[in-house]
């Protein structure tokens, strides 16, 4: 009797030893995981094998061991856990949910989907199962399914940041066959979502919209009231700018309808009203890149002088100004107005006088003018801070800073959403084997952005990548004044803003481990001279991303700039016209143009078409300039496409291809890097 006590004791005794061993095993490996830090991981892993020789039976000690297992790198080994794990308990939702995540860091994703789906068929509610299903289907690009999936999960994750971000991601692959009342129920339902990237819904925006209203190249049949109030078009105008040749057409005329029949005794009806703000909001969005005919400028201009007459007048009330003031920003950014500095002067004088009332904006209007007038005036504020390298006397140089000052590119207004993640982890995945002996600093990972533009690269590094920091340089004062406004926005501290040319960037006085440049060396006078200066600064050893234009790519852009040839054009007006002129031409040869985002908004239609400056490269180009310089070549990022692609045609992984894989693949698919060639290189260490 006193030896089966004894031994019921001691298997007590057991128990409770190997789920103290698994608590502390699970508590260094959460703060492993979240700090990067390796002997901690270590350690993590032998408490947890400590506890399976305990008791080799209990599964939360078995997942546990599988998961440091994958996070350590050892794949085969985790699997080998995970097998056991299922031996013992097949059900087990939390050994499919570890094993589907140890499939997807293989790259496996037919079993990462068979193990989040089974684990789904035990219980969708025990574990994040069905959003990881989702996302692998995403990964897989079979997006009608990720998108019903995520449409789902919305449903009861709405608070969710990643389903948010992976819901609008899979949305952005899905038009609308026909008509849903549903759909665009849920679509005005996501429209309320705060930081999230709204453009992802355009789309199947816009194409649910032409079945809504019946749209077609001769017209819309339905009454200019109907289309006036319909809220799904309302809520969208709001949102994003369309990129739509019939819904462009459409707004046109109805924009100018209202132009002149408001015009006449200057009130706009309450009915219009609603389409009138939203006018304008897409007005800001797509900085006036729509047509404006002669008999609209004038009437505009006409506007914009009795407007400053009544500004200049006392006790002003809105209601003394909003009808000719949203009739002018259906047409002009108050940024680009006159209007924008008047609005201030009687702002200060109502500020600073006894004698003068602030105009108070309706609810319905407040919105806009926190975009239109608010926002610009924080930006000036903010470009007299940014500290400057000093001036260059490069020509080029100076011609492009003119462009980005008066066209900041892009205007963007979300991060979107990662998991955030190790920058050198990231890469080490994305080149298995290339890039083994990259260890982070004692420190942080010094990560110079030349040219950040607008700050969106550079704020996406900072936010999504531990323990970097960022310098962000660039040429223009007001894109870095709109970066600088985002990160504030964003309460992101580990990024330091910096006006320049990057042929000057010895000044900054800093050898970095990474430089990232993409987009900026073929908009300058000599790119090599470029390359040259960056990799001056940076470390031995150290990587650079790299990303220029496809001569391939652009070669219907090349056409339309040559066939333009000198009258290329500089102001909004030659812009606005020689979009009017592609329209109206109606010619195939464009249609590549016409189909691009970039061609429907001011900015970034200059960047597309007419840049003051622009090289473009083929592999072989760009084999030599890395070549010169001594580079090591590390690999493409992959394009959308691209591992099918090479999977099909050459039996290869993206990872392994050659610059002439690459050049073969751009052959088969000539738009394959429309979105520029991106790819690393490395430069070598000192020789001892």
């Amino acid at each position: 009797m006193a030896n089966v006590q004894h031994h019921s004791e001691l298997q007590a005794f057991t128990q409770s030893d190997h789920k103290v061993l698994i608590e502390s095993a699970s508590r260094s490996y959460a703060n492993a995981t979240r700090t990067n830090n390796q002997p901690m991981l270590e350690q993590a892993a032998e408490l947890a094998f400590q506890a399976w020789q305990a008791n080799n039976r209990y599964i939360p000690g078995i997942n546990l061991i599988a998961r440091i297992a994958m996070h350590r790198g050892r794949i085969n080994e985790a699997q080998h856990w995970i097998n056991q794990g299922l031996a013992i308990k097949p059900e087990s939702t939390s050994l499919l949910y570890s094993a589907g995540h140890i499939a997807l860091s293989a790259n496996d994703l037919d079993n990462a989907e068979h193990y989040f789906e089974e684990a789904c068929k035990i219980s969708r509610v025990s574990t994040k199962a069905a959003t990881f299903l989702a996302h692998v289907k995403l990964l897989k690009g079979d997006f009608l399914d990720a998108f019903q999936h995520y449409r789902e999960l919305i449903k009861t994750h709405s608070n969710d940041p990643q389903v948010r971000s992976k819901l609008f991601e899979a949305s952005s692959h899905i038009v609308a066959d026909f008509y849903s009342a549903e759909l665009e129920n849920d679509l005005l339902r996501w429209f309320d979502f705060d930081d999230v990237d709204h453009i992802q819904l355009r789309d199947l925006t816009t194409s649910l919209l032409h079945h809504k209203l019946k749209l077609s190249e001769v017209g819309c049949p339905l009454e200019p009231e109907d289309i006036a109030s319909d809220p799904l078009l309302l809520a969208s105008l709001t949102r994003f700018y369309f990129c739509d040749p019939v819904i462009e057409r459409l707004l046109l005329t109805m924009r100018q309808s209202i132009l002149m029949s408001s015009s006449r005794n200057m009130s706009i009806s309450n009915h219009y009203l609603p389409l009138v703000i939203a006018l304008a909001h897409q007005c800001e969005l797509n900085e006036a890149v729509w047509f404006i005919n002669p008999h609209e400028k004038n009437l505009i201009d006409q506007l914009e002088n009795l407007a400053s007459k009544i500004l200049k007048l006392d006790h002003l009330k809105y209601t003394d100004v909003q009808p000719i003031l949203l009739l002018v920003m259906m047409y002009r950014p108050l940024r680009t107005s006159p209007l924008f500095e008047e609005l201030h002067i009687h702002q200060n004088k109502a500020d600073n006088s006894e004698t003068h009332d602030t105009i108070v904006w309706p609810q319905d209007m407040a919105t806009l003018m926190d975009i239109a007038f608010t926002t610009p005036y924080k930006l000036k504020e903010l470009a007299q801070h940014i500290p400057q390298l000093g001036v260059s006397s490069n020509d080029v140089s100076e011609k492009v800073r003119a462009q980005y000052e008066s066209h900041p590119y892009p205007r963007w207004s979300s991060l979107g959403y990662n998991q955030p993640a190790d920058y050198y982890g990231s890469l080490q995945a994305l080149y298995p084997g290339k890039l083994n002996d990259l260890k982070r600093p004692k420190k942080e990972i010094k990560v110079l952005v030349a040219g950040c533009g607008t700050g969106r690269h550079a704020l996406r590094l900072a936010r999504y990548f531990y323990h970097l920091n960022v310098t962000a340089l660039d040429l223009s004062l007001s894109s870095l004044s709109y970066a600088q406004w985002q990160s504030q926005r964003y309460q992101l501290a580990n990024v330091e803003f910096m006006q320049g040319d990057l042929l000057l960037v010895n000044r900054l006085g800093e050898q970095y481990d990474v430089i990232e440049c993409s987009g900026v060396l073929h908009h300058m006078k000599d790119p090599a001279e470029g390359l040259y200066a960056l990799l001056q600064q940076l470390k031995p050893g150290g990587l650079m991303k790299i990303a220029l234009y496809s001569r391939q790519a652009r070669t219907v852009v090349t056409e339309l700039r040559q066939e333009l040839g000198n009258n290329l054009p500089h102001t909004d007006d030659d812009i606005r016209c020689v979009r009017e002129t592609l329209f109206q031409q109606k010619s195939d040869d464009w249609q590549a143009i016409l189909s691009s985002s970039d061609f429907y908004s001011l900015s970034a239609c200059r960047d597309l078409l007419f840049h003051e400056q622009e090289h473009v490269f083929d592999l072989q180009q760009i084999r030599s300039l890395i070549d010169h310089e001594g580079l090591k070549w590390i690999g493409m990022v992959p394009p959308n496409g691209a591992k099918k692609l090479a999977q099909e045609c050459l039996q290869l992984s993206p990872d392994s291809l050659t610059l002439n894989d690459w050049h073969t693949l751009e052959q088969i698919q000539p738009s394959l890097f429309a979105g520029m060639y991106q790819f690393y290189v490395r430069k070598p260490f000192q020789s001892v």
